[in-house]
């Protein structure tokens, strides 16, 4: 199995307290940039990252030493397990399907991966004997197991592992969400680097607490996106992470939900015909909106 780091850290705060919760950046450094200086002119007491903050984006290195600098609760996410070499089988290591993961493991230094290593999977916000607030990345059952506009009640008591009577923030699915649930408010707050709501805006969460109530906040930030696509280029990292990195990179331009549909499809092909996923990637194309950022049509299909 995969392991979760399954510690936490928690802090006591007064009753009115304004909180700017921001996750899945992604290695997206102009959209991370563009919303810290949206909360720095909204006068937030606090930051909290989610995690996820640095696999699949051109600027891996710099995502981290700027969420680093803001010393502030930090959680960890599934792709920092990604980057710290937690798979099942070591299949990783030479799969064209993980290429552009290997290489943002290049552009880290050692300093940067005892960071990650070290992140707690859970956060909280205590006070007057209860707990207010609840941050993970995925869900209180893992990393991996996120929230969903359509799960039901079934589907997300699995995922709340037993957690009830707080507000839960989250990230992992890169949806906004807002909803009750038991005796409990979940709120995932969508991704800064890779929303998959529609908009490529960098999307993040202003939480203001109010007694035992929080009043919730959805931003949506425009950024550069054309320096992005451009930093793609200029760091090597299509030509290296190829078909995955042309469907991530036009989700991150787009905001369209195309790597779920291009890795349904891959799985999919890899098990009616018996094959292992890489020999599937040889065979499945991208989405026709990714095939222009391949560069001949043989990567393409």
């Amino acid at each position: 199995m995969i392991p979760i780091f399954n510690h936490q850290s928690s802090i006591l705060i007064p009753f009115a307290m304004r909180i700017a919760l921001i996750s899945d950046i992604h290695g997206n450094r102009p959209a991370l940039e563009a919303v810290l200086a949206d909360i720095k002119k909204a006068a937030v007491d606090q930051i909290i990252c989610l995690g996820d903050i640095a696999n699949v984006g051109p600027h891996p290195s710099q995502c981290l030493d700027i969420v680093r600098d803001l010393d502030c609760p930090v959680l960890q996410g599934n792709h920092e397990l990604y980057l710290l070499g937690q798979f099942e089988n070591d299949e990783w290591r030479t799969a064209p399907l993980w290429a552009s993961m290997r290489w943002a493991r290049r552009q880290l230094r050692p300093d940067q991966f005892e960071y990650i290593r070290q992140l707690p999977f859970q956060h909280e916000i205590a006070g007057n004997g209860r707990c207010p607030a609840t941050f993970v990345h995925g869900s209180p059952l893992s990393q991996y197991r996120g929230f969903m506009p359509q799960q039901d009640d079934e589907a997300i008591a699995a995922r709340m592992n037993g957690l009830d009577n707080t507000t839960l923030f989250c990230g992992h699915t890169h949806l906004p969400l807002y909803r009750p649930w038991s005796n409990s408010w979940l709120v995932n707050i969508g991704s800064v680097g890779m929303p998959l709501d529609g908009s490529p805006a960098a999307k993040y969460v202003i939480a203001t607490r109010q007694g035992q109530d929080w009043r919730v906040e959805f931003r949506r930030i425009a950024y550069n996106t054309k320096q992005l696509m451009a930093d793609f280029d200029a760091v090597g990292l299509q030509e290296i992470g190829g078909k995955v990195t042309a469907v991530f990179r036009q989700q991150m331009l787009t905001g369209e939900p195309l790597a779920p549909r291009y890795f349904h499809a891959l799985h999919q092909r890899a098990k009616a015909e018996g094959i292992s996923a890489t020999e599937a990637y040889d065979l499945t194309a991208v989405p026709p909106q990714a095939q222009h950022w391949l560069r001949n049509e043989r990567e393409a299909k």
